[in-house]
């Protein structure tokens, strides 16, 4: 027969917090790291050679979101569900869905399932 102490009951509790929280501090982690957009840092005088770039690896100049429609030169300001926002020019779409903006010093390619809210700027 096993008998336990309390100081083993208590040992274990905390082992167990400390795991727990180890281990849901790494899933944090990785979640983080795969949901973060895709930033290009670019040098304005690289400005047409990197927007033809763009526009072919993002040929869809149109984009439909939550009934609007949306067109590649438009400024836009999109919020993602991580509440990020970022403010700039529309680039276009791709084939996997990804959005691309051209904001004043980055390029930003984000998930268009992980957008909640993208408005026209005048």
């Amino acid at each position: 027969m096993i008998t336990l102490t309390l100081q083993d009951i208590l040992f274990a509790a905390v082992l167990a917090f400390a795991l727990t929280w180890l281990i849901m501090s790494f899933g944090h982690m990785i979640q983080s790291v795969w949901s973060k957009p895709t930033e290009f840092d670019y040098l304005p005088k690289d400005m047409n050679k990197v927007l033809q770039k763009c526009y072919h690896l993002f040929p869809r100049d149109i984009v439909q979101f939550h009934g609007e429609t949306f067109r590649r030169g438009m400024k836009v300001r999109v919020r993602t569900n991580q509440h990020k926002i970022f403010e700039g020019q529309l680039i276009g779409l791709n084939n996997e869905n990804m959005l691309c903006v051209l904001t004043n010093r980055y390029i930003v390619a984000h998930e268009l399932d992980k957008i909640e809210e993208m408005n026209i700027l005048c």
